[in-house]
């Protein structure tokens, strides 16, 4: 028990560190050094081994899976252009797998448990909460994706659309693929406070940094998100019972 409180503790710390870095380079400087690509994916690596790590027992194994689907989703979308539209990644989220970043999956685990996390304490069920998370999940990919096809260069679009750059079928396809994860995913009853913690930096990371790149309206749709976030823990927190 102790070595995993240590190790867990040295990778949220490292995690802090590579988020402060980030911001920082961006702000300050016109991105990371070229021999620092290795942090945007360790970054991602942690973020997800985080989220896992603070899940219940009983969710672990469907939030995996729920994560497999957005991993399954990317090698169609690379090789088929289903569902998202026509686009190719870069060599910064190495390694590559058939094309595709194999940490994705650490990025879609992390999003997937954080909205679940929200949406457990949520008085909506069925479908109706399988959208209201699928329009959660592409609200933040409105924040993410004109950075990851853009100033860090994860991806690239074949046919740009109106919004940075990204077509609308991006959006599209994360609706469809969101609501075919969460649904594998299921209900938490008990959401995990950890994983919504790295949720909620992963979405205040882009969203600073969106603005450092003069992506206002990128940045504004983050805040708000953020502000969201926090508005709904304070009220779920103060509706728990003592």
């Amino acid at each position: 028990m102790k070595a995993r409180k240590a190790v867990l503790f040295a990778a949220v710390a490292f995690y802090a560190l590579l988020w402060v870095g980030g911001i920082v380079s961006y702000w300050l400087l016109d991105g990371p050094p070229g021999d620092a690509q290795w942090t945007a994916p360790v970054f991602l690596l942690l973020a997800g081994i985080l989220a896992l790590a603070s899940l219940q027992a009983k969710d672990v194994a469907r939030t995996l899976a729920a994560a497999a689907v957005g991993l399954l989703a990317e090698f169609a979308g690379v090789h088929t252009r289903f569902p998202f539209g026509e686009y190719q990644y870069t060599t910064t989220l190495q390694p590559l797998l058939l094309g595709v970043p194999v940490v994705m999956i650490c990025a879609w685990l992390v999003l997937i448990a954080y909205v679940q996390a929200h949406l457990a304490s949520v008085r909506v069920f069925g479908w109706k909460r399988l959208v209201l998370g699928a329009l959660w999940l592409t609200a933040i990919d409105l924040v993410i994706d004109p950075l990851a096809a853009g100033p860090l260069n994860y991806w690239r679009w074949t046919h740009p659309g109106w919004y940075y750059g990204i077509p609308w079928t991006n959006f599209a396809g994360w609706l469809l693929v969101s609501y075919v994860a969460l649904a594998v995913a299921g209900r938490s009853t008990s959401p995990a406070r950890s994983s919504q913690a790295i949720g909620l930096s992963i979405v205040l990371f882009f969203a600073l940094t969106a603005l450092a790149n003069e992506q206002y309206l990128a940045s504004i749709i983050g805040f708000l998100l953020c502000a969201l976030d926090v508005v709904r823990t304070r009220s779920t927190r103060a509706l728990a019972p003592d």
